[in-house]
This record gives C-alpha cells, structure tokens and sequence, in this order.
C-alpha cells in the first residue's frame, strides 16, 4: 500500500494539498508561474545587476532582499502563503547534462551501474557536487535503456536553498532550465509527436539553445551565450549570428546522427522577434522542415516564460508521481511531505472549530427565538395552545436536546484530541537515528496505541528503535513481538506499538 499516494488523494479531496508554482532563477531574472483554474498566472523581478553573475552568487544578502520582495508579489495571488513551494528551474546556472546507456537490469543492479557511471563522467568532484538521473528510454529490441544524468555546483544549490528559505520560499525539486522547456514542449507543444525526434533551436536574452527531444525526453543540449558569439566586438552582427546559427546546428546534427539512427528532418524555432530570420538562416543551409515552436496553452505566453510555465507543469504532478531529475538532497523531499502531514492536521484543527462555532450559532439563535416566542404568549392573556401547537412545541424541545447534546459530544472529541505535531517530530527523528523506514503510521483514539509498521536492514536497528522509544519519556506500553519480524528479499519489516503520554 503506497501510504504517499493515499495521503495525496485525501488531500486533493479535501482542499488540504499543498501548491506548488515553478520558480526560473537566473543571473537577470526572477520569474515565478502557477495555475489557477486553469490558466497560468506569472510574475517577473528583474534582477539588479552583481546579484548573480555566471551562475555564481555574487550578492548574497541583495538576493535576499530581491526573493523577499518578490514573495510580497507572489503571495497575495498564492493564497497568501507564508511559505511558497516551487520547482525551481536555473536559467543561466551551469548544469551539465549528459545522456549514458546500460543494457536491461533489475531495479538493484541499474542503481549500482547508474552510480558508477555517474562517478566516472561527472565534470565535478562528487563530493562537492549534486546530481540526479532518470530514465529516458527503454529499449527492448537492443535490450538497453537510456539514462539521463545531470550534475551542478553543490556550493551553488546549497547557498540558493538557505536564501530560498529565509525569503519564504522551498525548494520542493531544483532542476536546469532545459528540462523545464523540454516538459513545456511535450505537454503544451501543439502538433508535438512523441515517437518524431525534434530539433530545438531556441533564442533568448541569454543565447542560442539547441535542444535534441526523443521519446519527449531531452537527450542533448548545447548553449552559446551572446558574449561568446560576438567575441569582443560590443554588438553581435547578423553575421556572427548566422555564422553561429549554422555552425552549431553543423555540430549538433553531427552528434546527432553518431548517436541515434531516426531520420532527424524538422527543427522547431523559438523566440519573441528573431523566428523568421532564424528560420532563414536553417532553410538557406539545411534541407529541413523548420517550423515556429507553438503552444496549446489556451492564452498567450512569451519565450521567456518558456521555463517557469515547464517548472509550474512539474509542480502539478502529485509528489509521488514526479521522477524526473532533481539536483536536490532526498531530505527536500522528506521535508516536503512532513509539512503536507502538517497542514492537514491544521486543517482539520480549522475544521473541528469552525463546525462547532456553526453548530453554537444556531443554538444560540433557536435559544433567542424560543425566548421571544414565549415573551409573546405570555402577552396574550386570551392566548390557549392547540393540541397540534403543543406537539410542535414538543417536538422542537427534543431538537433543542438533540442539539445540546451534539455539541457536548463534539466538544468532549475536541478535548480528546492530542497534538501530533511534536510526536511526528520525535518519531521522524529516531526513525533517522535507527536507520528506519516508515511503511505506515496509524494513530486510533487516545486511549489506545499507536501502531508503527517499518522496514531496515538489520534485526540490531530495530531493537535500536524499539529500544529508543521505549526511552523517550512521550512513549509508554512499548510492545515488539519476534512474530512481527519478518525478512523478506535482504530487509527486515516489522511492527510495534506504544502509546502516548
């Protein structure tokens, strides 16, 4: 049973699920995007310059005070969150990406191969990097599967995250801004095939974008900023832009047609004013069907939106579903869905209130009109009841009752209630200490205990755990039974059950 997945749905039909926008962050620009019934909603900073410069934080205290005051025009649209979640896409920082095959495996065996593979390529020295793959392709007939890898500057991400979070932001997944446009292209391209392999060519403030899509994954990508292709001259002439056009898309059909065996025949073009003479200059030298790259979006949306709108598409895809790369440590994710537990609780904290603030209201409103109806039969001296007046009148002194008595009950489950915040918090933190996995977490009435189901990778850790518990001054009635443990495929799984204090 996928506890997670359950959680989400619950929480979908309970208005309790957590939003999540797409954040584009890049050495000139904040830009922020998120759906709302249905249509996308954006907001943009413009960056001062020295903020950010190479995809290096160059200000850090300047950042802060940008990403706070961008939070202030983000949150009155947002719901006014104090904390906003968001995919945050890097526009301008280095990642690199590369694409490495490995013939068919089980599940134990492809993490392994994955991990060495990832330490021999890696341009970083792992211990002071961040990286992530996933899955591209899989090939039954070669009996091979395609990887996508991705590494960036852990020092970077790091630093992002602490002036994320101090400005009121968290990073639920951080990931390169090529990613971010490849998902746009697949989920919003119109006319987009997904078994036709696609060229992109992309013009932004940034540079030129070249972009190879199959099977509507990215595959490969090569940058040129506009400073490399103008050289020391302080304008880029049309023809270092030509030139640059048609030598980079030499190199990367190139690489192209080494790598993969598909026909690769259309190139789609994006940018806000340079499409035609970009679809020129491809027509004049290559035997291409080149076409401007458009969007099934149902409302206008400029290039360089491209990234937050592909960051904001993430951002809807429940938790447990999303496995694309994140350049991000798995205790973002683990945070993540702590604080989802969290905002349920407080919204049925909100819900057991509000339901016995209605339920008082109209007690004390059927009080007041009992009271003046009475005041008024009392004042009519001649007045007599009818037998049938009587039966009404006693009928609605035994709703009064009724209602007395529901809101008594309602009163003595609040009461029952303990908070479970900090119980979470003392059960997460030995589950970390032990080396525990949670499988499923059930509180019943107060009265009883709560039962925790488990797995590791020893006998001993679970005797740790058990052991742990039953020290901690919150926890009492701590029962582990040797039938609960059982080893199934190399881990151990188990159950115990203790009660609160």
């Amino acid at each position: 049973m996928d506890t997670r997945k359950i959680l989400s749905k619950l929480l979908s039909l309970l208005r309790a699920k957590t939003k999540i926008g797409g954040l584009e962050i890049s050495d000139t620009d904040l830009r922020f995007a998120y759906f709302m019934d249905g249509s996308l909603v954006t907001a943009g900073l413009r960056l001062p310059p020295g903020i950010i410069e190479d995809g290096e934080i160059k200000n850090y205290e300047m950042l802060i005070e940008a990403l706070k005051k961008f939070h202030e025009t983000i949150s009155p649209g947002f719901r006014d969150e104090k904390i906003i979640n968001a995919v945050v896409t890097l526009g301008s920082v280095h990642v690199y990406t590369q694409v490495f095959s490995l013939p068919i495996m089980n599940d134990e065996n492809l993490k392994e191969a994955v991990r060495l593979n990832i330490n021999m390529i890696s341009p970083f020295d792992l211990s002071q990097a961040y990286a992530g793959w996933q899955l591209i392709n899989q090939d039954d007939k070669d009996l091979k599967i395609e990887i996508l890898s991705a590494f960036a500057q852990k020092a970077f991400i790091d630093r992002l995250k602490s002036a994320l979070a101090e400005a009121g932001f968290f990073a639920v997944a951080v990931e390169s801004g090529t990613l971010s446009l490849t998902r746009l292209i697949r989920e919003k391209g119109a006319e987009f095939k997904t078994e036709k392999p696609l060229l992109v060519l992309s013009a932004d403030d940034r540079g030129l974008k070249f972009l190879i899509i199959r099977l509507g994954q990215l595959h490969f990508e090569y940058f040129q900023s506009w400073s490399d292709i103008r050289g020391e001259a302080k304008e880029t002439s049309w023809e270092d832009f030509e030139n640059a056009i048609e030598r980079n898309l030499h190199q990367v059909l190139n690489f192209y047609g080494s790598h993969w065996h598909e026909p690769l025949t259309e190139i789609a073009v994006a940018s806000n004013s340079l499409v035609e003479e970009m679809a020129k200059v491809v027509k004049d030298n290559f035997s291409m069907n080149v076409k401007e790259l458009t969007l099934n979006f149902g409302q206008s949306l400029k290039r360089e939106w491209y990234e937050a709108a592909g960051a904001a598409i993430r951002g809807e895809i429940p938790r447990f579903e999303d496995k694309d790369i994140n350049l991000f440590e798995m205790t973002a994710q683990e945070e993540f869905h702590r604080m989802e537990v969290m905002n349920f609780i407080k919204f049925w904290e909100v819900l057991v209130y509000s339901s016995m603030g209605i339920l008082l209201l109209f007690l004390i409103s059927s009080y007041v009109f009992l009271a003046n109806m009475g005041k008024s039969v009392e004042s009519q001296s001649s007045f007599k009841l009818s037998a049938q007046q009587n039966e009404e009148i006693g009928a609605l002194g035994t709703k009064i009752k009724d209602f007395n008595n529901s809101v008594t009950l309602l009163s003595n489950a609040q009461k029952s209630l303990k908070p479970k915040s900090h119980v979470l918090d003392k059960i997460t933190s030995l589950m970390n200490k032990n080396g525990i996995a949670v499988d499923r977490l059930y509180f019943q009435a107060s009265d009883l205990p709560v039962i925790f189901s488990g797995e590791t990778d020893s006998q001993e850790q679970i005797l740790n755990f058990k052991n742990a518990i039953a020290g901690d001054s919150s926890f009492s009635s701590v029962n582990l039974n040797l039938s609960d443990i059982n080893q199934q495929e190399g881990a151990f799984y188990f159950a115990i059950s203790f009660k609160v204090k």
